[in-house]
């Protein structure tokens, strides 16, 4: 594996110790899935990081008032908020107060597991291939740090803390999503995006139960479509908009049957209202650059 050999030493016998822990079967025979996995997170992390307008960091100092995202080496995501309105902690040498959240979704191929506090302190700086140190969080210390990405100091904390709640929704959804490789039955894995696992994920990262979080989803949906139906422009936040629009009324015509070519007469339709999607500018932005592989995975191998 020519990728596997270009890695540092430290990443190699991180990766070896991950093929002993799947089920695909020995771990001369995983290693190459691990290899292919753990390349295609760092890849998802650079996108968001290159997406959100974040920097890549070797070092982060615990006095900094900036929030920052951490992807460890057993892919775990942690989640630094900006330094917390009114402390003054940073300016006396000391760490600032800040919210944590932290994401466990190493080989996970259902809900991660999620963990968040309100007023956290970072023990001593951050470095790249160092274990991070926490006070006042859900977990003490973190494995050794493969990435750290944070913002310019001119951004302000509230854009700051918007693009880290989307990062950490990306890359945790995501990550999950990329962990069906690393599974012997990838078909029986299940789907990170119908109701019922956005609802369990949606809960998790919440504090609610599934049942309250699936009622609010519920009447999220219905109260759109109550919009739709009345004829509004409905917003669907930073997806885009939503609204009915006329189809033109059709002729009847001649067509044919695709099974046997058999000529069918297509009835006449009246016009009539159809739900009609518009992505929002930031939306077509980020799609913009997906790599066209994971859409289409049969490109790269038609052109191979």
């Amino acid at each position: 594996m020519e990728q596997f050999d270009q890695l540092p030493d430290r990443i190699k016998r991180h990766l070896e110790s991950v093929a002993q822990q799947t089920d695909i079967g020995s771990a001369a025979e995983a290693l190459p899935a691990v290899v292919g996995n753990w390349f295609q997170k760092t890849q998802l992390f650079h996108e968001q990081i290159q997406s959100l307008h974040m920097t890549h960091e070797d070092t982060f100092a615990h006095t900094d008032s900036r929030g920052a995202l951490l992807l460890t080496y057993s892919g775990s995501l942690i989640v630094l908020g900006p330094a917390a309105s009114g402390t003054s902690l940073a300016s006396e040498g000391e760490s600032p107060e800040r919210s944590f959240e932290y994401a466990s979704i190493a080989l996970r191929t259902d809900v991660p597991e999620l963990s968040s506090a309100a007023s956290v302190q970072l023990t001593g700086d951050l470095h790249v291939d160092s274990v991070a140190g926490f006070s006042g969080a859900p977990i003490k210390q973190s494995s050794e740090i493969l990435f750290i990405a944070s913002f310019s100091e001119e951004l302000k904390a509230a854009e700051q803390s918007e693009r880290l709640r989307q990062a950490s929704i990306f890359l945790t959804n995501s990550f999950v999503h990329a962990n069906r490789t690393l599974t012997a039955v990838p078909e029986e894995a299940p789907d990170r995006f119908t109701l019922r696992s956005i609802v369990q994920y949606v809960a998790a990262r919440n504090g609610t139960t599934q049942t309250q979080t699936k009622s609010i989803i519920d009447d999220y949906l219905m109260t759109i479509e109550t919009g739709l139906m009345l004829g509004e422009r409905v917003s669907l936040g930073q997806l885009g908009t939503v609204e009915l629009h006329i189809r033109p009324a059709q002729k009847a015509r001649v067509g044919r049957n695709p099974a046997t070519g058999e000529e069918l007469l297509i009835p006449a339709k009246p016009e009539q209202p159809v739900p009609r999607f518009k992505a929002a500018a930031r939306l077509r932005e980020r799609s913009s650059v997906v790599p066209v592989e994971r859409i289409r995975p049969e490109t790269e191998d038609s052109q191979s």
